[in-house]
């Protein structure tokens, strides 16, 4: 990890996440309390989710066209000084005198999410070598983490000694700052194939986006990917809504005992970063994807069904590393395995997906607690994180390697893991 992080190009994207991510949470740990402590409503709060995520499953795929175009720097840095720009429209309104401000500004955000997230996605591969990826992406991870524990106390602080104005012009810096680092990144150029110059900028777009679908949908590798993608985030989003409500009802626990397995959790998530940044380049990406998720759905299964709390956190601190581990191994095999010309198009539509399946996720995680009971809804979640890592090991076998009955793997971007 050392190593990746003594690369100038590698640490200047790593730095520039890290400054852009804690200044997210810098905000996001504020925003949500002052619109429910204006408005005094839940379903205002739930509209700046549904902001957030709207315009990333409508953009997701259409983004990742440009992203292939486009000079993935010149992405990463304009997307950031518009993300502040769009930051700081809440100083129009510093007392939130106009809700549906809040709203353009997280639906605007989400929009240049879906072009900024594909580019680095697809930058990374380009900046480490294959065998790297890995530990890069689990430095990533680490990087979200410190981030977190940076923003939140910091964005708590700031609100409290001088309101929210101080909050955005934080978190708009942030943005500026990142873009300042993302400026000096060397960024190897890039040939669009061939067969994608098609004369006229409009048909050219349509034909390029419709590629890029087509890739998805005749690349088995690809097609596997999204499979995987999907039933780790809608299985991980069925989490969120019930948790809480299996500490209360069935652990028979308080805040304290809530906060005490969110706490285990993030630090378990913090160690798997930098244990899997040390070792995941010796163990293939769809290795650890699948056997990392197998592990963590198992232990998911005990911790819900065995109700002790000294279980639930000792499982918490496992199965937390478990989950970096899976999270990583997916996002090193996807750069892998996607041809570099289609990254764009393929991580936008990725991001799409799960932006959708988290919406969803969500609403049937609780919808089915409340009509088959909260276990039932609870080891669905479980299995369907184990069941990612099954088809990671049975269904996308390592490249050259015959695929389940005796199927050619045949995806044109595979890289050796």
């Amino acid at each position: 990890m050392r190593r990746l992080l003594k690369q100038r190009d590698f640490l200047l994207v790593w730095t520039g996440g890290l400054v852009s991510v804690a200044g997210d949470w810098v905000l996001a740990v504020v925003l949500p309390y002052v619109v429910y402590a204006v408005t005094g409503s839940t379903v205002a709060t739930a509209g700046m989710i549904v902001a957030e995520l709207v315009p990333g499953m409508l953009l997701g795929s259409v983004a990742g066209v440009f992203v292939d175009r486009w000079h993935l720097g010149r992405v990463l840095v304009v997307g950031n000084l518009a993300q502040a720009a769009v930051v700081a429209l809440l100083l129009l309104t510093p007392g939130l005198e106009t809700l549906a401000l809040v709203y353009v500004v997280a639906a605007g955000q989400s929009a240049l999410a879906a072009f900024t997230q594909p580019a680095e996605s697809a930058l990374l591969p380009s900046l480490v070598a294959a065998e790297d990826l890995v530990p890069a992406n689990a430095l990533n991870v680490l990087n979200n983490r410190i981030g977190r524990l940076l923003g939140l106390p910091l964005g708590a602080v700031l609100y409290a000694a001088f309101g929210l104005p101080a909050v955005v012009v934080v978190d708009a810096a942030t943005f500026v700052v990142a873009a300042g680092l993302l400026a000096c990144v060397r960024v190897p150029p890039r040939t669009m194939p061939e067969d994608e110059r098609v004369a006229g900028a409009w048909r050219a777009f349509a034909h390029e986006w419709a590629d890029g679908i087509a890739v998805v949908r005749r690349d088995r590798t690809i097609a596997v990917l999204f499979v995987v993608f999907g039933l780790m985030t809608f299985g991980g989003t069925m989490f969120d809504p019930l948790t809480a409500a299996w500490v209360r009802d069935i652990l028979d626990g308080g805040a304290d005992v809530y906060a005490l397995l969110t706490t285990a959790g993030a630090v378990s998530g913090t160690i798997g970063a930098l244990v899997v940044g040390a070792v995941g380049a010796r163990v293939p990406p769809r290795v650890l994807t699948g056997w990392a998720s197998v592990i963590a759905g198992g232990l998911l299964l005990v911790r819900f069904n065995v109700p002790v709390l000294e279980v639930a956190v000792a499982l918490s601190l496992v199965q937390g590393l478990f989950a970096v581990a899976s999270g990583v191994g997916v996002e090193a095999l996807a750069q892998q395995r996607v041809p570099p010309a289609y990254r764009g198009r393929v991580f936008g539509s990725l991001q799409a997906t799960v932006w959708l399946l988290s919406l969803f996720g969500a609403l049937v995680g609780g919808v089915l607690a409340e009509a088959a009971g909260l276990l039932v809804a609870l080891d669905l979640a479980a299995v369907l994180t184990l069941l990612a890592g099954v088809v990671v090991l049975v269904v996308l076998k390592a490249p050259n390697e015959p695929a389940a009955g005796g199927v050619e793997d045949s995806s044109p971007g595979d890289a050796q893991d």
